[in-house]
């Protein structure tokens, strides 16, 4: 295979996604077009990546043929999220909504009415990364777990 051949502009693009992008997968494979646009041979590239020759001549084809869309990785089938974003913002409402509640008792609301069974943890997961903050309220009494909502 001869070496992939870059304009000044896809260079640049390709020098930043090694340095900045936030997948290692695609800061890797900009990081072997950029070898193989400075001459490097597909031997001296898998010995810089550590890579094998397949998986380095694999990428440079699908740059070649596909450009910078051919570094990314197509979507990967998984297990369904078990948490929908109805569910999401059910935890929410309910959360905003009551002025003191636990996270027990919003799996509760939660099973009952989808019918999902929830670890305590999960919903507090989903507070935390839409920023709804639970504290424990030191005025209930001991061995009662009960939250009041922080913003």
């Amino acid at each position: 295979m001869r070496n992939v051949r870059l304009t000044e502009v896809e260079e640049i693009t390709i020098v930043e996604m090694r340095k900045f992008h936030p997948k290692s997968r695609v800061r890797e494979r900009a990081q072997m077009i950029e070898l193989s646009n400075k001459g490097k041979s597909i031997n001296e590239i898998t010995n810089v990546v550590g890579k094998n020759r397949d998986t380095v001549s694999t990428w440079l084809s699908q740059y070649e043929k596909y450009g910078i869309a051919g570094l990314f990785d197509d979507e990967r089938s998984g297990r369904n999220p078990k948490v929908k974003d109805s569910i999401k913002d059910r935890i929410i409402e309910i959360a905003e909504s009551e002025n003191t509640c636990s996270s027990e008792y919003i799996t509760e609301i939660i099973e009952d009415e989808f019918r999902v069974k929830l670890h305590p943890n999960t919903i507090k997961y989903h507070l935390k990364k839409r920023k709804v903050c639970l504290q424990k309220n030191k005025k209930q009494p001991k061995g009662e777990k009960r939250w009041v909502k922080i913003r």
